[in-house]
């Protein structure tokens, strides 16, 4: 059992960040990547090259998800539902524990945490509101 509980997953159609939450509070930074393959899928919504591409990244951010608790998934567009989708096709497992989706447009990580606590917070989870956090970067 980690000791980073649960997390919150910022996407869009190139960029993901996923960062854990310990019980304390502390914030640890486990997932930070651009995708300079990952274009608009309105351009080329049958490309199977494309869908290859698509289910790589979201393979890449599911690994990042090595934790016990919720996930919050953020973002502001359509990434975030696709995320949730590819999670309950391929990890049931961790599609059970995802707490909530919810828009995003500001991918700073200030914001992301905000965020995050705030979520956490209403739902009576561990988390508190607070405008300092503890931040490790792997």
């Amino acid at each position: 059992m980690s000791e980073y509980n649960d997390a919150i997953v910022f996407i869009d159609r190139r960029l993901a960040k996923v960062f854990h939450f310990s019980a304390h509070d502390e914030v640890k930074l486990v997932f930070n990547h651009i995708s300079a393959h990952r274009p608009n899928h309105s351009a080329d919504h049958e490309d199977a090259t494309q869908h290859a591409r698509d289910d790589e990244f979201m393979q890449t951010i599911v690994g990042a998800l090595g934790h016990d608790g919720l996930t919050l998934i953020v973002g502001p567009g359509n990434s975030k539902f696709e995320l949730q989708t590819y999670i309950g096709r391929k990890r049931p497992d961790l599609a059970a524990r995802i707490s909530g989706i919810e828009t995003l447009s500001d991918p700073q990580d200030g914001g992301i945490l905000a965020l995050a606590r705030e979520f956490f917070r209403k739902r009576a989870h561990r988390h508190a509101v607070a405008p300092e956090f503890s931040f490790r970067q792997n």
